[in-house]
């Protein structure tokens, strides 16, 4: 922790924390490594004044709620108030996040003070109990067992990205000239378009399914104004617009939407027919600013989200961002020497393609190092058909081993999956040559009938032009024996041909020729299917735990009668909690009873215990 010393006056002190109370003003931490598990906002009154101070904390507070947060606040003799908010459980965010929300958030709270925020090294805040500089201590608003439910059950895992949306995190850029050098605003956009006229709209592979949030669909419909960054209709019908337009709707469709009889007549269209004759005209320069808007901040950065067939008939030589095709490189050179002699690699190679596809499709890059987000599933369906349990294991023995190109930066948790930094920190080669011999693509249905052992030599092949044995083998990593072995069975199935002694050559089919003869389409749709089912009741198992709490019966302390003997509760479980019950016991005797009926609750606790840092209360 770090001291406060009067003769800086600033907290330049440090020490180990301590159970004591210190005696100076002691503050903690907000970064670990650059990551926080809590949004710690510090209101200060100096500028302002406490009633101030009390009106940000008030809003700050309603705005997280409404996102799924649980807060905790407290305030110091000065009149400075912080508020304290916990990220949901196993999850938490860089500083970049934290710095972008909380500017956001100052440009609304006259009071809040965020230097701490933006401080990873030295930035710190004192807690409640804390003695303050004035004199006093800092007192903890609620009781202190409401604060340990909060820090206990945390927010919702969607907190951040809803206060993202609520606050309007994405800003336009300014426009650039539409000169012959820049090519023009309008051609750039139109690149994400079909249609044309009025009929323009988003191209299907970028458009969104989802439904409308209900707030905006409200007020598309009712003209009901419920957030609170929508201060005016304004902001209101261009949030309604934008989120049309991401659906695939073009003007015409808006048009037909609000006209009498339309769905939106009596929300979207009043708000239009206060500009009376240049109703039309103000709904166009809305769709086209909202157009573009989208194309410039949304689609730019998020690629269509469609397979492609990779076979050798298309796009030669390297293939992907240069930044990811390195660090792709650095990563299978650490597998060949990790995992030398053993087949394993291959397998390895798999993954980390599949990893570093799915972070182009729809990852992020932050702080120099790409983040993905993805599911055993979805990398399944990319890593040519590798059984989700194989991916899990390969991920799951990858981040336990020192120096691996992967690290696990958060938990799954409900539908979320396991987010992953693919790091370089573990250089094990110069990849600069070896860069131009990988491809960002997904792997190949056909290699899981053919062997994904055989896959590298067929790419240097067929894709980096590679043609002398030798060459080939040192490529690829592989003994003189094993490659010529690999060559002959890729020469058998007619991938590979031999024009000449000691080379290698293209064969006269093709990967999607393999999987046309093995129909291999077939079994990835019905791979798909069985994902989506199970997606499907997963998502319906949570919603089920959801309404089950919040329909739980009171406790057994709030229904006993006096005199009962026991003090048994009145009340039977509802019907809810019975249905929990049942799905429970479906799930648990799928494959049997146990032989010890409290063998799964003793593994569940111990879980709990060992990941999520639970403690037995009582037993």
């Amino acid at each position: 922790m770090r001291l406060w010393d009067p003769s800086t006056e600033k907290f330049s002190d440090t020490a180990k924390r301590s159970d004591r109370l210190p005696r100076r003003p002691a503050a903690l931490y907000l970064y670990s490594h650059g990551r926080t598990q809590l949004l710690w906002l510090d209101f200060d009154a100096k500028h302002h004044g406490e009633k101030a101070v009390a009106a940000d904390v008030a809003k700050a507070a309603a705005w997280l709620r409404e996102c799924g947060g649980v807060i905790i606040t407290d305030r110091s003799t000065s009149g400075g108030r912080h508020l304290i908010c916990p990220l949901a459980i196993g999850t938490s965010a860089s500083r970049d996040e934290i710095t972008q929300l909380v500017r956001l958030l100052a440009a609304r709270l006259p009071t809040l003070d965020i230097t701490p925020n933006t401080n990873p090294e030295t930035g710190c805040l004192t807690p409640p109990g804390s003695p303050c500089r004035e004199g006093g201590f800092r007192q903890l608003d609620g009781t202190l067992d409401a604060a340990i439910e909060a820090l206990t059950t945390r927010s919702a895992a969607h907190l951040l990205p809803r206060l993202y949306m609520l606050l309007g995190a994405l800003k336009t850029p300014p426009r650039q000239s539409s000169g012959p050098e820049s090519g023009g605003s309008d051609s750039t956009v139109d690149t994400y378009l079909e249609g044309v006229g009025d009929d323009r709209r988003i191209a299907a592979a970028h458009q969104r399914h989802d439904p409308l949030p209900a707030d905006v669909e409200a007020y598309a419909t009712h003209g009901v104004r419920s957030r609170p960054t929508w201060p005016s209709n304004h902001e209101a019908r261009m949030s309604v617009i934008t989120q049309a337009i991401a659906r695939g709707h073009s003007l015409d469709d808006l048009r037909a939407m609000i006209e009498p009889g339309g769905p939106w007549h009596q929300g979207l269209g009043n708000a239009y027919r206060r500009y009376r004759q240049a109703a039309d005209h103000a709904l166009e320069r809305d769709f086209d600013k909202a157009l573009d808007w989208l194309v410039t901040n949304v689609l730019k950065s998020s690629p269509p989200r469609h397979k492609t067939k990779n076979s050798q008939g298309g796009h030669r030589g390297p293939r992907g961002p240069e930044d990811l095709r390195r660090w792709l490189a650095n990563a299978l050179a650490w597998a060949d020497q990790e995992f030398a002699g053993k087949r394993y690699r291959w397998t390895v190679h798999t993954v980390l393609q599949s990893l570093a596809f799915h972070a182009v499709m729809n990852g992020e890059h932050r702080s120099e190092a790409w983040l993905v987000g993805v599911g055993g599933r979805s990398l399944s369906l990319s890593a040519g058909l590798l059984s989700e349990d194989t991916v899990w294991r390969v991920l799951g023995d990858l981040r336990e081993r020192p120096g691996a190109p992967i690290v696990l930066v958060r938990q799954h948790l409900g539908t979320e999956a396991d987010v992953y930094a693919l790091t370089s920190q573990n250089i094990v080669t110069e990849v600069a040559e070896q860069a131009q011999r990988v491809r960002i693509e997904p792997v190949h249905e056909a290699w899981s009938v053919l062997g994904h052992h055989l896959r590298r030599i067929h790419e240097l092949v067929v894709h980096h032009g590679l043609r002398a044995k030798a060459d080939i083998y040192a490529a690829a990593r592989v003994a003189r024996a094993t490659g010529d072995a690999m060559i002959v069975e890729l020469e058998i199935v007619g991938l590979l041909a031999r024009p000449s002694r000691g080379t290698a050559a293209p064969g006269p089919l093709t990967l999607d020729d393999i999987a046309d003869r093995h129909q291999l389409g077939h079994t990835r749709a019905e791979r798909i299917h069985t994902y989506q089912e199970e997606r499907r009741r997963w998502r319906e198992w949570l919603a089920e735990r959801e309404r089950a709490r919040e329909v739980s019966p009171a406790p057994p302390s709030a229904v006993r009668t006096a005199g009962h003997p026991a003090g048994a509760a009145l009340s039977e479980p509802d019907d809810a909690s019975q249905r929990l019950h049942q799905a429970w016991l479906s799930s648990l005797m799928a494959t049997g009873p146990p032989d010890d009926p409290f063998e799964m609750e003793r593994a569940a606790i111990d879980i709990i215990a060992e990941m999520l840092g639970g403690r037995i209360i009582t037993a």
